[in-house]
């Protein structure tokens, strides 16, 4: 329960999230103006001084890009062509980290390409060909991340991989193939749209299906990036991170995915800057660079602050996509990551501010939390409820040329602005400590029980002994 002067503080805070437009101004800017802020382009550069001047602007003289370095890639043109059994030139783009090159194989269809599927054939069946696979939920009903189909790929032998959207709308998917922290791609790795895809298999006539496709695209080592950071101190030194990464794609604006979780980053750090002083914990504003290539930019701030982790008493992630879609309201929702009895915290925090949503539990390693995770730091998850939409459908614009402006409702990133400012409000003052860490030695065998291991092992990303 909060104190009466803190109760009339919360009173303030809500109503200067619903009297102003910061929220949408600064998305205008960055998705108009300024561009899809992809890694490694001028776009993403002009995006880290906005930031950095907009939070100046808000009072934070401590605002910063906290630079990295990682395996960059520049997108080239890419051309398909079917050889047999009859010719025919697709559109496609390449996947983002896919290497490039020029490959020449038979095709094989392995449906979602879920490890299930993978693992229903030999694979002396995919070496040597070029394994095509849709972005659908799974058989079993699981969503497989696009990183773990084509690691599979990759182990199996193939020599490329055509990634197929599984919506409609002539939408061929982008996303990243490994972590760029650590590497490129192996093999070169396209996305086609589903009408695209769908034709090529009619045309086969159930007949073997080949391809030629070439992809301009490079990986470029020792690419700079960065990190913005703004802090606002508390009484004691320990801290809360919350952040989401400001980069999309560089096919679109990326204005769910996720500038959304950007602008409501910089949005609790203007309402709350001029509270400074008033609360027990600090607060370390973070919008992570590089995420849509293998969450890179919370992955290496984490190995440059590893002395940091033991005094960050949690971590809030901010992908807001689905929040901020614009069909409808999209109530802001939970998942707790580690420990479990956040569970019961968040609960009862949903309970005294009386807004009824969903709270889940589970992991996940494809967003800024994941790095945090693995150091033990307690971590959250504030994203949309869940929804049929989200099984069927999946990311939907996201990961697409689609996902623009007009997607957007700012309304929805005002409730959830107003709903983690109150949530922080309460983590920032709350006498006892939020949560406790957790020792590397049970997030192993939680993720050895779940399966998770294997499957990190398989995107490249088992290294619990080292941040990257």
């Amino acid at each position: 329960m909060l104190t009466s002067k803190e109760q009339k503080l919360e009173k303030e805070l809500i109503g200067e999230v619903w009297q102003n437009s910061q929220i949408y101004e600064n998305m205008l800017v960055m998705a108009d103006e300024i561009g899809s802020r992809f890694a490694g382009t001028p776009s993403e550069k002009q995006a880290q001084e906005y930031m950095v001047k907009k939070l100046k602007e808000y009072g934070y003289e401590n605002a910063q890009a906290i630079p990295f370095t990682y395996y960059g890639w520049k997108r080239g043109p890419v051309k398909l062509e079917m050889t047999a059994p009859v010719k025919r030139e697709f559109e496609a783009i390449s996947l983002a980290m896919s290497p490039g090159g020029t490959v020449e194989a038979d095709v094989i269809n392995l449906g979602t390409g879920s490890p299930e599927e993978f693992e229903a054939v030999k694979p002396e069946d995919v070496k040597g060909k070029i394994v095509l696979c849709s972005s659908a939920t799974s058989p079993t009903g699981k969503r497989v991340h696009r990183r773990t189909k084509y690691g599979y790929a990759v182990k199996y032998g193939a020599v490329g991989f055509i990634f197929m959207n599984h919506n409609p709308g002539q939408l061929a998917p982008t996303g990243s193939l490994r972590p760029s922290y650590r590497m490129g791609g192996e093999i070169p790795g396209i996305g086609v749209s589903l009408e695209t895809g769908s034709l090529m298999l009619r045309l086969a006539k159930d007949k073997p299906v080949r391809v030629k496709f070439s992809d301009g695209s490079k990986v470029l080592p020792n690419t700079k990036s960065a990190n913005i950071v703004a802090e606002l101190p508390g009484r004691i030194d320990e801290w809360i991170v919350v952040g989401g990464h400001y980069d999309g794609h560089d096919i679109a604006q990326g204005a769910m995915d996720n500038l959304s979780g950007t602008v409501v980053t910089m949005e609790l750090a203007r309402l709350l800057k001029p509270y400074e002083g008033k609360f027990k914990r600090g607060i370390r504003f973070i919008c992570f660079g590089c995420e849509e290539v293998g969450v890179t930019g919370s992955t290496c701030y984490v190995a440059d602050h590893l002395d940091q982790m033991k005094n960050t008493a949690m971590m809030v992630n901010l992908e807001l996509g689905g929040l901020a879609y614009v069909d409808g309201m999209k109530h802001a929702a939970f998942t707790v990551y580690q420990p479990p009895e956040m569970k019961q915290w968040i609960e009862e925090f949903l309970e005294d501010v009386a807004y009824p949503t969903s709270i889940s539990t589970g992991m996940s390693a494809a967003s800024d939390h994941w790095p945090f995770v693995m150091q033990g730091v307690p971590a959250i998850y504030m994203h949309e409820e869940p929804s049929m939409r989200q099984l069927v459908q999946g990311r939907g614009w996201g990961h697409t040329t689609a996902d623009c402006m007009d997607k957007v409702d700012p309304r929805n990133l005002q409730e959830g602005t107003m709903l983690m400012v109150r949530l922080l409000l309460r983590m920032a003052n709350q006498r006892k400590r939020i949560a406790k860490h957790t020792p590397l030695k049970k997030i192993i065998k939680g993720l050895e029980k779940t399966g998770m291991k294997k499957t990190l092992e398989i995107q490249l990303k088992w290294h619990p002994d080292s941040p990257r």
